[in-house]
Parts: C-alpha cells; structure tokens; sequence
C-alpha cells in the first residue's frame, strides 16, 4: 500500500474564478450564450452569431480571430467553419455518486478496477465521492447524464474496499456525469492519453480541446504559442507575446484558506452574531479572500446572514453575491454551480423559489 498527499478542488469554483481573472484582463463574458453560427468575410471567421438560451434574443460579435474552445462541442463549431472537417477528438463519459457519510471519512482511497481503470473514494463538501466510470459517448453532449447502469457500476466497484453499510442506495445525494475530450483514434478510452488538440481550419479559426483541469494554464499559454505564429498577429498591434506574461499569476481571492477562517470568526461585526465555523471554513475555501466581501453584504442585512438551508454552511449572502458578482441568472446557476446545494440534496422547491427571488431583484 502507498500513501501520498495531494489536492482538491470544487471545479465549478474555479473555472468561476478562472472566468473573474479574465474580466479583470479586459474580457467580455456571456452567460448562457449559445453559439447558432458563424460570420465569414471573404472565406475568413470573423465573428459568431449568439442566441440568448434564456430570453432567446438573438445577437452577433465581429472578432479579428475566433478561439473555439468549447470543449466536446469543438467538432460541432469546426463543421460551422468547414462542413467537411474531419473528427478531431472522441468523448469519453465518466459518471460520479455523491453519498452523505456514514462516518468519518478523511483520506482519499484509489482502488484498481483493471490494467487502466481505477475507482476513487474521496472525501468531498463533507460527502464521499465515488467514481469514475469510462465509456465512449456518441450522443449530444447536451443529453450526458448517469442513468441506473452508472450506478450500479460505480457501487459495484465500491463495494471492493468499502463497506456495505456505504454504499447504501439512500445515501446518495447526487449523481452527474461529465465528457472527457480526448484526442480522436481507434482504441479504449480508457487507455487514451488526455492530450491537447490545437487545429486551424480553413476558414481561420483556431480550435482547442482536450487537456484537463491540472493543465490548464500550459493549455491557455500553447494556445498563445500558436496566436504568434499565425501570419499578421491577428490580435492586432497590442498582441503581448508570451514570453512576456508572467508564468504565476494567482486567481482572484487566493489566499490561505485557514488565515481567512479565522479571521471571518474573529471580526465579529458589533452588534452582531459570530459567523458558524463552518461557513467560514466554507467561504475561505471556496472564495479565498473574496469571503470578506461576502461577510461584509451578511453584516450589512442580518437576514442575509443567515443559512439557506439548516444543514449546509451557505448562506444567502453567497446569493446575493451570485447574482452581482458571478452572473448568476437562475436557481440552478446558484444551486448546483455556484454553491454546494444541490450536491447535498438541499435544494427543495422552497429555497429555488426564493433564490430565483433574490436573482430576479437584480
């Protein structure tokens, strides 16, 4: 047996962060904006039609270069630019549970399934997650989703170094299943190394998938890598090359999550409540420093300061800054990407509703 530390992360946290470090570079970002088509001059992608998923309201962008970047709906946006292009990746579908605790559950634990596959059991928002399954997936990627093969599956392979008791059916709070992008061939996916594919059709567009969270900042600086070498920079004169960009730039809010807790429960606000333990370790965690400005809204509205639901550490503060600062437009925005609710199997009628509430007011 061999033990080693290592990290976690929530990712839908951190591609949040991700996206408040591009805005503050100058980025315009769209929530909920779907790409219908592309705009060609002269045989050149010079733009993109967008559609409002929400309002339907249809709009366009002209651009001097356009990134595909939408991972396994790369294919999709290459066929807009050439309708004959080839495949470039395969989508492998990996499927996860969410169960509430039995017991105390500290330590991450990798069991082999195969010569390739291994299933976890990790210790996650104070629930156990298990997983991973692998197949190949050919449907919409809109449509991937566990259904009661997964399940069985993942318990099934659990069940090798878990206990019974673990893994009963009832425990589990939330199943959701994602799309591994992997570069295209023949072969098992799961034997598939996770290697970036970097493409430019005909038309000019430069598309990008594969990768995994771990590399991402090496993906976004290849990426940059390639912009240099297309003829004429065609972002223009103020193209800054890579090798004048800093190899560490920290993500808005990094701080030390321990140094903030403590300071969350220590800067009692007079009058007024401390801050439970537990949501302060859950804003330093999931919003490093950026916590204080969410206690600052808690501080100022009592009513905000309070849980959203009994049993989770959020508090309706986190709605609030959901909605201003993290373009949150409905209850699922918040529920299941914002905050842990919905993994905790929190998310009744009652709190959408008044979520929704809170978001309509913006």
């Amino acid at each position: 047996m061999a033990v080693y530390g290592d990290d976690q992360m929530n990712d839908a946290r951190m591609a949040l962060m991700t996206v408040r470090a591009a805005v503050e570079a100058g980025a315009v970002v769209l929530n909920h904006a779907e790409v219908t088509g592309l705009r060609f001059t002269r045989g050149r992608v010079t733009g993109a039609e967008l559609r409002d998923r929400l309002s339907g309201d249809e709009f366009g962008v002209n651009a001097r270069l356009v990134l595909n970047a939408t991972g396994p709906w790369v294919d999709h946006l290459r066929r807009m630019e050439d309708p004959n292009a080839a495949p470039s990746i395969r989508l492998s579908k990996g499927a996860h549970l969410v169960l509430k605790r039995t017991s105390p559950w500290k330590a991450a634990l990798a069991t082999p399934i195969d010569k390739y596959r291994i299933t976890f059991a990790l210790p996650w928002e104070d629930m156990l997650l298990l997983g991973t399954t692998d197949e190949v997936y050919e449907g919409d990627p809109a449509d991937v989703a566990v259904n009661d093969k997964d399940v069985a599956q993942i318990l099934d392979e659990a069940a090798f170094s878990i206990r019974d008791q673990q893994l009963d059916r009832d425990l589990i709070t939330y199943a959701f299943a994602g799309l591994r992008v992997l570069p295209g061939g023949p072969g098992d996916t799961a034997k598939a190394k996770r290697e970036t594919v970097v493409t430019e059709g005909r038309g000019g567009m430069l598309s990008v998938a594969g990768g995994k969270w771990t590399t991402f900042r090496h993906i976004g600086r290849t990426v940059m890598k390639k912009l240099e070498t297309l003829p004429g920079h065609p972002l223009g004169d103020d193209f800054e090359p890579v090798s004048s960009l800093p190899r560490k730039l920290p993500l808005p809010g990094v701080a030390n999550p321990r140094a903030v807790a403590h300071r969350l429960l220590v800067d009692r606000p007079a009058p007024g409540p401390r801050m439970a333990a537990d949501t302060a370790r859950h804003l330093a965690t999931h919003y490093g420093s950026l916590a204080f400005d969410i206690a600052r809204i808690a501080n100022e509205n009592p009513e905000l300061a309070e849980r959203v639901h009994p049993d989770a550490p959020e508090i309706w503060a986190q709605v609030v800054w959901a909605r201003d600062h993290e373009w949150a437009e409905t209850a699922d925005d918040v529920l299941r990407r914002r905050t842990t609710l919905t993994i905790r199997g929190l998310a009744t009628d009652e709190i959408r509703a008044r979520v929704q509430d809170l978001l309509d007011k913006k």
